[in-house]
């Protein structure tokens, strides 16, 4: 009997139909990662360790360098270069952003440039590691969240406008009621 309910008990975990505690842990982990920007640094650490693959398969002069970028790059597959692609017009994006409203005034210029002159061109390996340090760097430099709060700013403040204007209107129409039956008595 013992060994028929930790059988269903199993089959159930495995069926994703588990009981809201595990549910409820596997998110608080799943925060705890994001808050601790792991999957960031596996990306990373990820990419290094396929570089440095490639690395030695590479000349072994141009290897010994230690420079990063005499390694030779590897092909991506599709969806690797989607995503690099995406990735580059995400920081187009951003950088475009940031140069409009002024913030990070001394580099969003320069990146903003260096990330058109790229987005055209067939990603490399190389990209794919350079995207993500490019993410990392907007990060680090909180200017996605920066970005958003101005823009939650510049919706809020039509917003205010239109129920401040609103509510001036509800006071002329109430005054206008009370005019009007002041008059009917």
């Amino acid at each position: 009997m013992e060994d028929t309910d930790r059988l269903v008990n199993d089959l159930t975990v495995i069926a994703g139909e588990g009981n809201i505690e595990t549910m409820l842990s596997v998110d608080k982990g799943l925060q705890e990662l994001a808050f601790l920007k792991v999957e960031d640094a596996v990306l990373i650490a990820l990419a290094q360790h396929h570089r440095s693959n490639v690395a030695e398969l590479a000349d072994p002069a141009t290897k010994s360098s230690g420079d990063e970028k005499f390694t030779e790059a590897f092909d991506l597959s599709k969806e690797e270069e989607e995503e690099v692609l995406f990735k580059q017009a995400w920081l187009i994006y951003f950088w475009r952003r940031a140069k409009t409203h002024n913030v990070e005034d001394d580099i969003a210029e320069e990146r903003l440039q260096m990330w058109i002159d790229r987005h055209g061109l067939q990603p490399t390996s190389h990209d794919a590691v350079d995207v993500e340090e490019g993410i990392r760097e907007l990060r680090k430099l909180g200017i996605e969240q920066l970005l958003w709060e101005l823009s939650r700013r510049e919706v809020n403040i039509p917003q205010e406008e239109e129920v401040n204007t609103t509510k001036e209107e509800m006071n002329i129409t109430k005054e206008e009621s009370s005019d009007v039956e002041d008059d009917l008595t």
